[in-house]
């Protein structure tokens, strides 16, 4: 087995145990400018700048609905089951 070094621009290179936290407040600086920069933009008609909001995330809702229904499918499983063999022992 032989051990892959990656090198990547997403990591802060460092040296023995100590990181420059300079470079990473720089690089979280302009992160967090780009993401900003995604999130405004300019409309022509009013002529300011608008942000844009997220919509709400509802994916505890749907999982909650969805694990219901899936409840429910194997508990309905269960009693088809439970139904078929009862009335094959009651034929025998």
């Amino acid at each position: 087995m032989q051990t892959l070094y990656y090198t990547t621009s997403n990591f802060i290179r460092h040296t023995d145990n100590v990181v420059d936290l300079s470079e990473y407040r720089r690089r979280l600086e302009r992160m967090q400018a780009d993401r900003l920069g995604w999130q405004e933009f300019e409309d022509p008609e009013e002529g300011e700048a608008v942000e844009i909001q997220p919509r709400p995330r509802r994916s505890a809702q749907r999982r909650e609905r969805r694990a219901a229904l899936l409840d429910m499918c194997a508990s309905m499983g269960i009693l088809v089951m439970t139904l078929t063999f009862t009335v094959y022992m009651l034929c025998l």
